[in-house]
C-alpha cells in the first residue's frame, strides 16, 4: 500500500517539475535575451538573413539619422544665430529630414543591407566571441513591449545601450541604438 503512494508522489513531483520547466522555457523563448542570443548565433554562422529577423534596420538607420541631426542642431543652437533666415533654414531642414527619410531609405535599402552584410562577413572570431560575452552579461530591463538593453564593451567596459521592441509575432527586434554610445563605433567602422 505504501509503494503506490510513493510512486504517485514521485510522478506528481516529476510532472510539476516538467510543467514548470516547460513554462520557463516558453518564457525564455519569448524574451529579449533569447533574441540577443539568436543574433549572436546568426553572426557566428554569418547568416545575415537570420540576423535581419532580429534587427529592424530601417528603424535603426532612421533613429541614428534623427539622433545625429538632433546633435548637429544642438551644436548649431549653441552658436548665436545670425538672422531669421538661419532659424527658418534649420526648421525647414528638420521638416525636410522627417519627410524625406523614408523615401531616401527605400532608395538605398539594398546598399545599406549590402554594407551590413559585408561588415558582418568581415567579423573575426575574436570579435564574435567578444559579442557573445557581452550578450551573456547584458542588462535587460523590460517595460511592456519595449526592452532597454545595456551591453558592455569587453575592452573598456563602456556601456552600449539600445532598445528592443516586441514584434507582432511575439519575438524581439532591435529598433534603436543610443547614438552617443554607438557614435565612436559608427565613426570607426563605417566612416573610419
Amino acid at each position: 500500500m505504501r509503494k503506490p503512494v510513493i510512486f504517485i508522489i514521485i510522478v506528481a513531483v516529476l510532472a510539476i517539475g516538467a510543467i514548470t520547466a516547460g513554462v520557463l522555457y516558453q518564457r525564455y523563448l519569448a524574451s529579449p535575451r533569447y533574441a540577443l542570443q539568436q543574433m549572436v548565433l546568426a553572426l557566428k554562422a554569418k547568416d545575415v538573413e537570420k540576423l535581419f529577423n532580429y534587427v529592424d534596420l530601417k528603424e535603426i538607420v532612421k533613429n541614428v539619422a534623427e539622433s545625429s541631426a538632433a546633435e548637429e542642431l544642438n551644436n548649431a543652437e549653441d552658436k548665436p544665430e545670425k538672422d531669421e533666415w538661419s532659424r527658418f533654414g534649420r526648421q525647414l531642414g528638420r521638416k525636410f529630414a522627417r519627410h524625406i527619410f523614408p523615401k531616401l531609405y527605400d532608395s538605398f535599402e539594398k546598399e545599406i543591407q549590402r554594407g551590413v552584410k559585408s561588415y558582418i562577413k568581415d567579423l573575426t572570431n575574436t570579435q564574435i566571441l567578444a559579442l557573445t560575452a557581452a550578450v551573456a552579461t547584458a542588462r535587460i530591463e523590460v517595460q511592456g513591449e519595449e526592452a532597454q538593453v545595456t551591453v558592455y564593451d569587453p575592452k573598456n567596459q563602456r556601456p552600449m545601450r539600445f532598445t528592443m521592441r516586441r514584434s507582432g509575432d511575439g519575438g524581439w527586434r532591435v529598433v534603436q541604438l543610443n547614438y552617443k554610445d554607438f557614435k565612436p563605433l559608427l565613426k570607426k567602422e563605417i566612416f573610419g
